[in-house]
């Protein structure tokens, strides 16, 4: 049997798991309704010579962000919250109600995985997909949160939150990781995030 990739991955097929660094993962696909992954670049100088030819010098690979618009309802941490997510790490998050969040100068640090399959038995970004799904998926580990907009321009509370990812450990160890399976192979389950 020949496996093939959709024509596209459309409406109802992408899943967003984010966990803290030790943290859980929490999926998100249900409070969001678009996202954008802006590649950082790997570009170059070119620098001229004296006789007319040019000398390409590479430039390190820019960070890459990842941005989320949806409609978080609450400052509760599952997925109807990005809150204390940007606010304050998961050993603070408030749990008792009513929820609070201030202001604080704590980061955590963050792993966003991004699943697109046609597979509907499959729920979360972390999941293994089983042989005869198509899935592709995107891992960035490393992250930090870096920006929660809320927005009531019309009349329905949406936000928009990014997160910044850099391409490389110090060690030089890669953050992002991209996999995908046609359906002849297993996509193994994504480890947690320690």
């Amino acid at each position: 049997m020949i496996m093939a990739f959709p024509d596209l991955w459309g409406e109802g097929t992408a899943l967003v798991a984010i966990a803290a660094k030790g943290g859980s993962d929490i999926e998100f696909s249900a409070a969001v309704t678009s996202i954008d992954i802006d590649m950082g670049d790997r570009d170059f100088d070119s620098i001229a010579t004296l006789r007319g030819g040019r000398l390409v010098k590479p430039t390190p690979e820019g960070d890459t962000t990842i941005t989320f618009e949806g409609y978080p309802v609450n400052l509760d941490t599952s997925s109807t919250d990005v809150w204390q997510r940007f606010f304050t790490t998961s050993a603070n998050w408030d749990t008792t109600e009513p929820l609070s969040v201030s202001a604080s100068h704590s980061r955590d640090n963050f792993r966003v995985v991004i699943l697109w399959t046609e597979d509907t038995s499959v729920t979360s970004a972390v999941q293994q997909v089983p042989q005869g799904s198509e899935a592709l998926r995107a891992i960035f580990t490393n992250c930090r949160l870096i920006s929660v907009k809320p927005s009531f321009t019309d009349n329905e509370l949406k936000v928009t939150f990014k997160f910044k990812c850099p391409p490389f450990q110090k060690d030089g160890t890669p953050n992002i990781t991209w996999q995908s399976s046609d359906g002849t192979a297993t996509l193994d389950a994504v480890s947690s995030y320690s």
